[in-house]
């Protein structure tokens, strides 16, 4: 028993001094409260231009449905536009140049009055 105990001792301390694996600062959950499902949801560096976008969606995002969004190490800098295509429409929302290392989540919201999409970053 003073060995098996030893041995938990000796493998947490192992772990603690390991180095973590932070999520990276980027990373979003995205938060659909527009009252629509989202068919296409995109992220693009401000330097790729408007013509360059990956779908993040595997499924249409239904409303008051969420995603988490992971970067990796290839994706540069913190500044990154935003598309949104709308399921059963053919406009498009875009916000550009949004910093994602100060947010963890974006809810969308639409508002009817003003026909707008905006969002919400917490």
């Amino acid at each position: 028993m003073k060995y098996f105990l030893s041995g938990l001792i000796a493998i947490g301390l192992a772990i603690a001094a390991a180095p973590s694996l932070a999520a990276d600062a980027r990373n979003v959950t995205v938060v659909n409260e527009t009252g629509y499902a989202i068919k296409f949801l995109g992220f693009n560096a401000p330097d790729d231009g408007l013509d360059e976008w990956e779908n993040e969606l595997e499924k249409v995002l239904q409303n008051q449905a969420s995603t988490y969004v992971e970067f990796d190490e290839d994706d540069q800098g913190c500044v990154w536009n935003i598309r949104v295509d709308w399921q059963n429409y053919d406009e498009a929302v875009l916000w550009k140049n949004v910093n994602l290392c100060k947010i963890t989540a974006l809810r969308l919201r639409y508002d009817s009055g003003t026909k707008t999409t905006s969002f919400l970053a917490e």
